[in-house]
């Protein structure tokens, strides 16, 4: 067997069963033989044969192989093209071997027979698959491991174009248009589900953080996978356990009890502008946070501070360090500072926590119609129809207030009208003398107005 360079020979499998030889035809000159010679008894008053080519059996004599000897298909296929030797040791003509499909084939048996090569094996599968494809998942995706086509997999990547024509927005703001000037520093998600690869942490670990008070507090990292986001939650959920947080008051009629309520000073993110994992801590004290908006939990055993403090985040694993590419340590390195209301700390590797989207820089050439390119005349008709009827809205809304511009915004003829102009003026109604009497006529209309 051949073998790569550098590398073993191939093992060869013994899988096929008893096999018998055969004899091939080859075509040759009809010499006379000797017993036909013209001087012995036997060739008198005998027609001889004619001393031509013909196709005979390798059978007797030697039948050396010319060099340009060969065999097609078409003489294996027609009857007596080759005969089975099951006797003879004498190999004449073209060697050629056939299978005899015995039942002693070594791959019914399983003896020394691989799966692949195996018939009955092959025939099990695919009667137990019923042509199915056997679903792999992946763990660290949260997705099938395996697709049949290329638009299921580039759907599962987020990739493919109908999913880049809608966008979310992570980084930058989010007043301005997708694909103006005042965007282009902002970062997008497609649409779709995000199956980004998770980072898989091999043992259990822990990450730490000291508070204002002093105290260290250490936050359990069970082994599996992971996104930087589910880091956070876990570093979230200990600060809430141990009442390390900030109660904001709300102000309004209807204050939202589920937003903006918990303020936490630690907060660990992913840079998308450098590609990196940064730990937050943010600056703290009575006047950074005044007790009239950030109150402390009544269950909490630590104070508001006076002075300005940071809390700490504590790598001290070296799997939190390769996990978040920052060296072990404590961080902020400067715990008093005042001149910035938040600390960073950025990764020094590549941190193999990523966040769970794509990223996606939506720029289209086309703001207007969130498109890149041209679009139809039919769309193009329908924006100008759209913008004649804001712009209408606009107008009555500066001249005759809110109401009447929103009445004529939508489900009204493109020039819209008012009450007023449905019911027109009051009719005028103006009295007439008789100049024969002094009697005062009825009322007659003169004039009708439906004109403003």
């Amino acid at each position: 067997m051949s073998a790569m360079v550098q590398m073993s020979n191939i093992p060869f499998v013994q899988w096929k069963g008893q096999t018998f030889d055969q004899i091939q035809s080859f075509i040759r000159k009809n010499n006379v033989d000797t017993a036909y010679e013209p001087d012995t008894n036997r060739s008198k008053f005998r027609a001889n044969p004619l001393k031509i080519y013909r196709r005979e059996v390798a059978t007797h004599q030697s039948a050396n192989c010319n060099v340009r000897t060969s065999v097609s298909v078409d003489v294996f296929n027609q009857p007596g093209g080759t005969i089975i030797n099951s006797s003879s040791t004498t190999t004449n003509g073209l060697v050629n071997t056939i299978d005899n499909n015995l039942p002693n084939n070594t791959c019914e048996t399983y003896t020394n027979c691989s799966v692949i090569t195996s018939p009955a094996e092959n025939a099990r599968r695919r009667v137990r698959s019923g042509g199915m494809i056997k679903k792999k998942f992946d763990s660290s995706r949260n997705t099938d491991n395996y697709f049949t086509t290329s638009k299921q997999y580039l759907a599962s990547r987020n990739s493919t174009f109908e999913q880049n024509q809608y966008n979310y927005i992570r980084m930058g703001d989010s007043s301005s248009k997708p694909g103006t000037s005042l965007a282009s520093n902002n970062l997008y998600s497609p649409n779709g589900l995000n199956h980004c690869k998770k980072y898989f942490i091999s043992a259990d670990t822990t990450i730490g953080y000291e508070w204002i008070d002093g105290n260290s507090f250490s936050v359990s990292v069970p082994s599996g996978y992971y996104y930087l986001s589910e880091i956070n939650e876990l570093l979230k959920n200990t600060m809430i356990s141990n009442h390390h947080y900030y109660t904001k008051n709300q102000v309004g009629l209807n204050p939202d009890p589920y937003r903006d309520v918990l303020t936490f000073l630690l907060n660990i993110s992913y840079n998308n502008n450098d590609d990196v994992v940064e730990l937050q801590s943010f600056r703290t004290s009575t006047t950074v946070h005044p007790d009239a908006t950030y109150i402390v939990s009544s269950d909490a055993t630590w104070t508001k501070p006076v002075t300005s403090i940071y809390p700490q985040i504590t790598i001290s694993t070296s799997l939190m360090q390769a996990a978040l590419g920052i060296p072990q340590a404590s961080y902020p390195l400067i715990t008093n500072s005042t001149t910035s209301l938040f600390q960073t700390k950025q990764s020094e590797t590549t941190p193999g926590l990523q966040p769970n989207y794509r990223k996606l820089y939506y720029k289209p050439n086309n703001p207007q119609f969130a498109k890149q390119g041209a679009v139809s005349s039919s769309d193009l008709i329908t924006r100008k129809r759209y913008n004649s009827i804001t712009n209408s809205a606009v107008i009555y809304y500066n001249s005759l207030g809110q109401s009447v511009g929103n009445a004529l915004a939508y489900g009204v003829p493109v020039g819209g009208y008012t009450v007023k102009d449905k019911m027109g003026f009051p009719m005028k109604k103006t009295p007439t003398f008789s100049k024969y009497s002094d009697e005062m006529k009825k009322c007659t209309v003169t004039k009708i107005s439906n004109q403003i």
